[in-house]
C-alpha cells in the first residue's frame, strides 16, 4: 500500500479519473479500498514485469529494435503453449485489434454479439451489419442464426458488466449447427478463467470450434495491448490488411506480456494465488446476497445492480464518502476483487454495503 500525492477528489463523490493501481492506498491520511481496476491478480506493480520493462528499455531503447522480432517468436510459443494459436499478432488496443478482426469479413457479413460484449466491440461494429442476441435466448438466436448466410458470432467469456461466465458451450454448439465462424472474445477471461489463466477457450475445452481467438494482456497480465490468433492463413490475411503497423510496437511491451505469461505459467506459485482470488470473490458475493443485493456475478469481477441510475449514483457516492472506490456503469456498480484484499478489506467492504443499503431502502436486514 503506498501513499497517492496527486489530488484525486476535486468533485465530491466522483469517482476519479485517475486512481493508482494499488487495491488500497492512502490519500489525506486516509485508506482508501480501491475495487476499481481488473487487476485481480496485482500483477501492473510486480517487480518481476518492472524489471523485465527496465532491463529492456536499457538494453534496447523504448523504439523498435532487431530484438522485437526474437522476443515475438518468444511470444508466438508460450502462446501455442497456452492458447494453441498457430499464429499470432500484438496490438496495442482493443480498438485496433477490432477494426483489424473485421477487416476480413465482407460487407454481406452478419457479426452476432451479446447484448452484454465489450463496449469497444459495440462501437467498432456499428457501422457494420450487426445481430445482438441474448445469451439467455438461444431459441431466439437460433432463429437469428438460420436467417442469415454469411455470418459470424462473437462469444464472451465473462461479461464484464455482469460479472457472471457465458454458455460457452451451448453457444458454441448453436453457431456450428449454423455453419457460422466463431469468434472467441477472451478479453475480461484471458488470465482469469481455465488452467493458470488460460481462458474460456480452455475452461470449456472448444479448442477445436474456435476459428479466431482475442484477448488483452493488460487487464489481468500485467502487460500490454492485446492479442489476435487463429490459423496461419488468416493471420496472414489479417497481416496484408492492416500492413506493418504492429511492427512499430516496442519490444519491451512484448517482454513484459511474455514475463507475464511465465508468472501464470509457474503453477507452484499459481495455485495459492488463484485459490485465494476465487475464495475472496465467493465469500463478497455470498454476503452481498446474505445481505440482500441481487447479483448474478460468479467471477471475481462483482456487479451489483440497482434499480436505476440515480440510485446508482448515490450509493456510489456514498461508498467514497466511506473510502470505497467502485467502478459504476448506469444502474450497475462494479467490484474488482483482488488477490491483495484481505477478509477484512471485503469484511469493511460488506459493513459499509449493509449500512448504505439500509440508510437509502435498499436492503432491510
Amino acid at each position: 500500500m503506498k501513499p497517492f500525492q496527486v489530488h484525486l477528489f476535486d468533485e465530491e463523490g466522483k469517482i476519479p479519473e485517475s486512481v493508482p493501481l494499488e487495491p488500497s492506498f492512502v490519500y489525506g491520511n486516509k485508506r482508501y479500498l480501491n475495487f476499481l481496476h481488473f487487476d485481480c491478480l496485482h500483477l501492473k506493480n510486480s517487480e518481476i514485469l518492472r524489471d523485465t520493462a527496465r532491463m529492456n528499455i536499457e538494453a534496447q531503447g523504448i523504439v523498435p529494435t532487431e530484438a522485437r522480432a526474437e522476443i515475438m517468436i518468444n511470444l508466438q510459443n508460450i502462446m501455442w503453449d497456452v492458447k494453441r494459436l498457430e499464429s499470432l499478432l500484438f496490438f496495442p488496443d482493443e480498438i485496433s485489434m477490432m477494426f483489424a478482426l473485421i477487416s476480413i469479413f465482407g460487407s454481406k457479413t452478419t457479426f452476432f454479439i451479446d447484448y452484454e460484449t465489450s463496449p469497444s466491440l459495440i462501437n467498432v461494429l456499428q457501422y457494420r451489419h450487426t445481430e445482438y442476441y441474448d445469451y439467455h435466448d438461444l431459441d431466439g438466436l437460433s432463429k437469428l442464426l438460420d436467417a442469415h448466410a454469411e455470418k459470424v458470432m462473437i462469444v464472451d467469456g465473462i461479461y464484464g458488466w455482469l460479472g457472471n461466465i457465458a454458455p460457452i458451450n451451448e453457444l458454441v454448439k448453436l453457431a456450428r449447427e449454423n455453419e457460422c465462424i466463431v469468434v472467441a472474445n477472451e478479453l475480461n477471461s484471458f488470465g482469469l478463467l481455465g488452467r493458470e489463466g488460460r481462458g474460456f477457450v480452455d475452461l470449456s475445452n472448444v479448442y477445436e470450434d474456435i476459428n479466431i481467438d482475442f484477448g488483452s494482456f493488460s487487464r489481468f497480465l500485467g502487460g500490454f495491448g492485446c492479442y489476435l490468433g487463429a490459423k496461419k492463413y488468416l493471420v496472414n490475411k489479417i497481416r496484408e490488411n492492416v500492413g506493418h503497423i504492429t511492427d512499430f510496437v516496442p519490444q519491451f511491451m512484448l517482454a513484459v506480456n511474455l514475463a507475464g505469461l511465465e508468472v501464470i505459467k509457474d503453477k507452484t506459485k499459481n495455485k495459492d494465488i488463484y485459490n485465494k482470488l476465487w475464495k475472496n470473490s465467493r465469500y463478497l458475493i455470498t454476503n452481498l446476497k446474505q445481505i440482500g443485493y441481487e447479483t448474478v456475478s460468479e467471477t471475481p469481477l462483482v456487479v451489483v445492480p440497482f434499480s436505476n441510475n440515480e440510485e446508482a449514483g448515490e450509493f456510489t457516492r456514498r461508498l467514497i464518502d466511506e473510502q470505497i472506490i467502485v467502478g459504476r456503469k448506469k444502474e450497475r456498480i462494479r467490484l474488482c476483487v483482488s488477490v491483495e484484499h484481505s477478509k477484512e478489506d471485503i469484511d469493511f467492504c460488506l459493513h459499509k454495503f449493509e449500512v448504505i443499503g439500509n440508510a437509502l431502502g435498499i436492503v432491510k436486514t
